[in-house]
């Protein structure tokens, strides 16, 4: 195996066996439209016959951690097999009927020129990186066409495109008034990951103008979705005008009825992570927010992992799964998804936040907890779950997960003094 081995400890040594394990079990053979050998999620019943955008990506990156980079390759060209001539993408694919008939509302989550970019650092194969770069300008032209919002800024549009039931912009608000620091900032990634592979085969004047447009990016996202009274990214509203963080529209309840105190927390929300996994923060700015929210107990920092949702919030519950209604009793509701569990990717996208802004050993203790849950969940029941309770580390839904869970053997081997098995930020 490629990735560095440097004495796990025994939950380590328990998520790494099983990851191991599993891989062969996730790969299926070319069929249809997919000319390439497909990931499946999980194993058992749950996702196993489906590509998804975000999460194969984050799959291909295990298995080249494991010195199979062509899974990345064979991710990426199934799913540009699926692009329309408009530059759309499904974000999710059949694979048992090989692509056949792939469609949807949801153009394919903004991680592939992310993935083209790892590719090209990791094995230097730039005539795979010119086939492909022409098809993802159009992908990504997609994107910024029609998904584009005032101020230079992005929306997802359907609610449930981004994190599953996320409280502010998929149960509680409007998409189209909603302006995300999630997507927002991926698409900064995919700006600078396109710029990259421009230079990389020699488009130095395309190069130059994708960097610039991910330079006013990051400025209008360091504008418009940064909340200064509460210190902390947000969703900026549209039709209030400001960062819904906050359940009313001022934080002293004068647009309403609500105290300071009620409310004030309701939709410090996961997404927020997203402009410091991306280094788009400057750094007072992140140490701000990851001190007094990302490492806070009271607020995301769970024994377990990172919270999907503030323990602050009053929507913050561990129902078991799904998508609830959009509105209802949260102590009656049977689904949970975004609005409270803790989820691997979440930890990830922290603990590689916490990396870059300096929070060395803090981030060393996230990979240890991360471990840790999925160590108890497969001494349990012998395989991984989709996401756990924050309070517990109970198991929620999903047997035989594999999906991005397979990452957090890895975790450690990105820690400063350890060669890294692939470079994500360009």
């Amino acid at each position: 195996m490629n990735h560095q081995e440097t004495a796990p400890g025994p939950n380590r040594e328990v998520v790494g066996r099983h990851i191991r394990s599993i891989l062969p079990k996730l790969v299926h053979p070319p069929k249809g439209k997919l000319p390439y050998p497909a990931l499946g999620v999980g194993y058992g019943q749950h996702y196993a016959g489906y590509i998804y955008c975000w999460d194969n990506h984050h799959m291909s990156l295990r298995f080249a951690a494991e010195g199979q980079s062509e899974q990345m390759k064979n991710f990426l060209g199934n799913m540009l097999a699926c692009q329309t001539p408009s530059g759309f993408i499904p974000s999710i694919i059949n694979i048992a009927s090989g692509g056949i008939g792939a469609a949807g509302p949801f153009h394919a989550q903004p991680w592939l020129a992310q993935n083209a970019a790892i590719d090209l650092d990791l094995t230097g194969n730039k005539d795979w990186a010119a086939e492909v770069f022409p098809k993802l300008e159009l992908y990504l032209e997609h994107w910024t066409a029609k998904h584009a919002a005032p101020y230079g800024l992005f929306r997802w549009r359907e609610a449930h495109h981004p994190f599953d039931n996320e409280i502010v912009l998929s149960t509680c608000h409007d998409p189209d008034s909603i302006l995300p620091p999630d997507l927002n900032s991926l698409l900064f990634l995919e700006l600078r990951s396109i710029g990259f592979l421009a230079g990389a085969i020699g488009e130095t004047d395309k190069q130059r103008v994708y960097l610039e447009r991910a330079d006013a990016l990051k400025a209008a996202i360091n504008h418009w979705l940064w909340d200064e009274t509460i210190g902390s990214y947000g969703a900026h509203n549209l039709l209030t005008g400001r960062c819904q963080i906050s359940y009313s529209s001022t934080l002293d309840g004068d647009a309403g009825s609500l105290s300071s105190d009620v409310g004030r927390f309701a939709y410090l929300s996961s997404p927020a992570f997203m402009p410091l996994y991306a280094g788009i923060a400057p750094s007072d700015r992140a140490e701000r927010m990851i001190q007094n929210y990302v490492l806070s107990p009271e607020h995301f920092r769970s024994p377990f992992g990172i919270r999907s949702l503030s323990k602050a919030s009053e929507f913050y519950n561990q129902a078991r799964w799904g998508n609830p209604a959009r509105s209802g009793d949260r102590r009656r509701l049977t689904n949970s998804s975004c609005q409270g569990p803790v989820w691997i990717p979440l930890s990830w996208f922290v603990f590689h936040a916490l990396l870059h802004y300096g929070f060395k050993s803090e981030a060393e203790s996230l990979a240890d907890d991360t471990q840790k849950v999925l160590a108890g969940c497969i001494g349990q029941f012998g395989y991984m779950r989709e996401n756990f309770h924050a309070e517990t580390g109970e198991g929620l839904y999903a047997d035989h997960f594999a999906s991005w869970n397979i990452l957090a053997d890895i975790m450690h081997d990105f820690l400063p003094g350890r060669k890294a098995p692939f470079r994500l930020i360009f």
